[in-house]
């Protein structure tokens, strides 16, 4: 099977399930692909990856460049219950995103199913495409408690 045909069945995947961020994802890779503009190169995904990531941290941080967060309001919520909790979570998943890393550069073949598990997530269960990496960091701790026991 052709690549554009598997970008092809994601395009598809994310028109039947109303996901607009599934079907522009893989219709701009489709006329990438189709018009041979998609670079062939390891390097190439790794720049694609960190434009994505520099894209998702910016529409986070949105809020404090325009106001809407303050820093006495940051203050306040590091201080709370809820804050503290967020703030643990923020760092262990970081944590876990950097061996997700590390397990997808040594095990390339969970790539497919951290791929697809996303896919549908987003396409079917409305999830958000950021779970590929978060993904392959909880897939990183499973396996390597199912590696400790077993």
């Amino acid at each position: 099977m052709k690549s554009y045909s598997l970008i092809f069945m994601i395009f598809m995947l994310g028109i039947l399930s109303k996901n607009r961020l599934i079907y522009i994802s893989a219709g701009v890779l489709l006329v990438f692909s189709l018009l041979n503009l998609m670079p062939s190169s390891a390097s190439s995904q790794k720049v694609f990856l960190d434009i994505g990531v520099i894209l998702l941290i910016i529409g986070v941080m949105m809020p404090f460049s325009q106001g809407k967060i303050l820093a006495l309001d940051l203050y306040k919520s590091l201080f709370t219950a809820s804050g503290c909790i967020a703030f643990l979570i923020g760092a262990v998943s970081s944590v876990m995103a950097r061996n997700g890393v590390d397990l997808m550069k040594n095990n390339p073949e969970v790539m497919i199913g951290l791929l697809f598990g996303t896919i549908i997530g987003t396409a079917f269960f409305g999830g958000i495409p950021v779970g590929p990496l978060v993904a392959a960091g909880l897939a990183a701790f499973v396996i390597s408690l199912i590696e400790r026991f077993v």
